[in-house]
């Protein structure tokens, strides 16, 4: 991963390389997410430009709410459902096949999932195709403005190319005109708190920043639109402007290791603790971020995020120059696209075939190529059985796949949670031995 979030369209990841990804929804289902908690934009995100990127078309499908080929930033990946159940694969095993953006599916009001079902998907399709977004004008739009006396209503997509659009962790939107209107969590928190409004005076001291939560409670929520509001900055999902994510810590300090981070380290951007805000509250200026800036996740990984500012302060090459990546074996779909994207922002290169890859392996070593190394990626996580085979079964079939293949080819085998702690660390750790 959603109506109104102040987050954005979600989507997910963390783990090794979070984010978790990783779709509230979908959680309630058992998703692949305790370890890449899936964020809240819309991601196929890939997280980095914005929806306008660089698209990828399909002609086979389109999406039942927004009626686009196109996956995007904004779209996220496309999902095919079936019988009320996610399918994977040659989806022409199934009849009635619906296809849908993952943000424009996650993001519309009535559809949840319940004991691996999803449910009220045709309905809501149904509904949205009566209603015109309100900025494109092309019918589909099935995610509507929280305010109750606002009648715009968006493609999730749209939505997440407004600038002024405001996302909640609920799935909830508030348009631009009403962006300072409260989310219910927002007005949760704000009840319990007194009256801090009266006698404030507006500063602009923090105009040129973009925040992002993450992970954030309630009232921490409340705190951090309390101090954009008081200080003229603006609170943002995660996007290139971003110039701080504010992350919720334990209390050794570590931070979730989210998709939503993973991405910010990736970035270079500052991820700090809410004591910064506190901090830049009460001196009335922006306090220096360094003794306040998160190092450790929640995996025990340290130092990602200043080795990420330092990467991208210094323009040094990405983490995952040089390196190209084959993932074997079965993934979530959504869980996977996030690792596509993580693995692809840090620069690697995902080989999309098998083919590609038996062909690569094959041809001869060039200038350009003679520092490539290629790794098969397998999923570590082996609770996630779509076979529902014995799990130490499960493990010694996926493994000897993996190493097989490389065998075959010449290369290495690493887990999907080395991508994962390569970036929450900042550097590549030794490829483990089998």
């Amino acid at each position: 991963m959603a109506t109104d979030k102040s987050s954005a369209p979600k989507r997910h990841g963390d783990s090794g390389v979070k984010r978790q990804t990783i779709d509230r929804k979908r959680q309630k289902n058992k998703r692949n997410d305790a370890k890449m908690e899936t964020n809240s934009h819309p991601q196929t995100n890939g997280l980095g430009s914005s929806g306008g990127q660089t698209s990828v078309v399909s002609e086979q499908r389109r999406c039942g709410f927004c009626h686009s080929s196109k996956q995007t930033e904004g779209s996220g990946p496309f999902v095919a459902y079936a019988q009320g159940k996610e399918v994977t694969g040659n989806v022409d095993n199934f009849s009635n096949v619906i296809h849908v953006h993952l943000t424009c599916v996650s993001w519309t009001p009535k559809i949840h999932f319940k004991n691996g079902f999803i449910k009220n998907l045709e309905s809501e399709i149904k509904r949205a195709n009566d209603l015109k977004c309100s900025s494109c004008g092309k019918k589909g739009a099935g995610l509507g403005c929280y305010k109750v006396s606002c009648v715009k209503t968006y493609h999730v997509p749209c939505a997440y190319d407004i600038p002024g659009c405001r996302w909640d962790d609920d799935f909830l939107l508030l348009c631009p005109e009403h962006a300072s209107c409260k989310f219910p969590s927002e007005e949760k928190a704000k009840s319990g708190k007194k009256d801090t409004e009266k006698g404030k005076t507006f500063s602009s001291y923090g105009k040129n920043l973009v925040l992002c939560g993450s992970g954030l409670s309630s009232d921490e929520k409340f705190d951090l639109v309390d101090f954009a509001s008081s200080s003229g900055a603006i609170v943002s999902i995660f996007r290139d402007n971003v110039t701080h994510v504010i992350a919720a810590t334990d209390s050794k300090g570590a931070g979730a290791r989210t998709y939503k981070l993973l991405m910010a380290i990736l970035h270079g951007k500052w991820i700090l603790t809410m004591e910064w805000v506190k901090a830049c509250m009460e001196a009335r200026k922006l306090v220096n971020e360094e003794p306040y800036e998160v190092l450790l996740d929640n995996h025990g990984s340290y130092g990602g995020p200043k080795e990420g500012r330092l990467r991208v302060q210094n323009n040094a090459p990405k983490l995952f120059n040089n390196l190209n990546f084959y993932f074997i074996g079965d993934f979530l779909s959504t869980y996977k696209a996030d690792l596509l994207n993580l693995v692809t922002t840090a620069g690697g290169t995902v080989i999309q075939t098998r083919d590609r890859l038996l062909l690569s392996s094959h041809e001869e070593d060039t200038k350009a190529n003679v520092n490539e190394v290629t790794l098969v990626v397998y999923n570590a996580d082996f609770s996630y059985n779509p076979g529902f085979e014995d799990e130490t079964a499960l493990k010694c079939r996926v493994l000897d796949e993996a190493e097989d293949l490389a065998q075959e080819v010449g290369c290495q085998v690493v887990p999907h949670i080395w991508i994962l702690d390569s970036i929450a660390c900042g550097l590549q750790p030794s490829i483990p031995r089998h």
